[in-house]
């Protein structure tokens, strides 16, 4: 996949029925994006199958164009003791896919870590999926899986302004991991929105704030993963590909991290 690009993504603040979410997909490939991040728990898994096939189609897009990543979520992990393979071969057959791009664990939770792990090696060694990786990781746990015998090759963290992870991406960098940031707007905080510094910058490029954001995180090389009912909102998200930010500016907007965190782990994963 490589850095400068955008994924789209279906997760809770998406549409989820058929009709409104071809609507938001089309605008998105016509846009020229084409990586979508769905999960099992986003209820999309099926419906973004058949949508990215119809179009594909339509638009005249091979595979190869496509990145499409899923994940395996907690019940699953707990209901398979680990061995999930079942389920990848079940959500490959849902979406029509012969392979994902990139299959991620969730939410690693500790009890079932290692064994999920052990099947995603095996996966990806058996082509079910090309890249495999980890979301909702600190860096403990990435000096951890060092040791492993095989490494991430994406992790996927909340990460915006208001939580820039420096120590993080710069180990993932480091060490050849490719960084997702999912919230990468932050809902648009009123911290962020308001912000003066952002405004500054928005007004020099003639951008919005939310492009100023999403623009920061692919020049600190961070692929950030949006999502939007609007096709109209899609459009400008796309819209940042002509200009860069300055090394002084990246630096401005970086200085507002306060390591604010608004999904907490202990929420989600105990223990992890």
């Amino acid at each position: 996949m490589g850095m400068g690009k955008l994924i789209f993504g279906t997760g809770a603040s998406s549409s989820k029925d058929y009709s409104s979410l071809k609507r938001v997909v089309r605008s998105v490939m016509e846009n020229k994006i084409y990586s979508f991040d769905t999960a099992p728990s986003y209820g999309t898994e099926s419906v973004l199958g058949k949508i990215i096939r119809e179009l594909s189609c339509e638009m005249e897009l091979d595979r190869e164009t496509l990145f499409i990543q899923t994940k395996i979520d907690p019940l699953q992990m707990q209901e398979s003791d680990g061995d999930i393979r079942k389920y990848v071969t079940f959500a490959l057959k849902q979406m029509d896919l012969e392979y994902f791009d990139s299959l991620l664990i969730h939410w690693p939770i500790p009890e079932y870590f290692d064994r999920t792990w052990e099947s995603f090696v095996k996966i990806r060694e058996e082509k079910l999926s090309h890249k495999i990786g980890i979301c909702n990781v600190r860096m403990r746990h990435l000096k951890g899986y060092l040791g492993a015998d095989s490494i991430p090759d994406i992790i996927q963290i909340e990460r915006n302004p208001l939580r820039t992870c420096e120590k993080e991406i710069s180990f993932c960098h480091q060490h050849g991991i490719d960084v997702q940031a999912y919230s990468p707007l932050c809902k648009m905080d009123e911290r962020l929105r308001d912000n003066e510094i952002l405004k500054r910058i928005s007004e020099k490029y003639g951008k919005s704030v939310g492009q100023i954001i999403l623009r920061w995180h692919i020049d600190t090389g961070v692929t950030p993963i949006f999502t939007s009912t609007k096709p109209i909102r899609v459009r400008e998200y796309a819209s940042i590909f002509d200009y860069k930010l300055s090394k002084n500016e990246i630096k401005e907007i970086s200085s507002l991290n306060i390591d604010y965190k608004m999904y907490l782990e202990s929420m989600s994963c105990p223990g992890l």
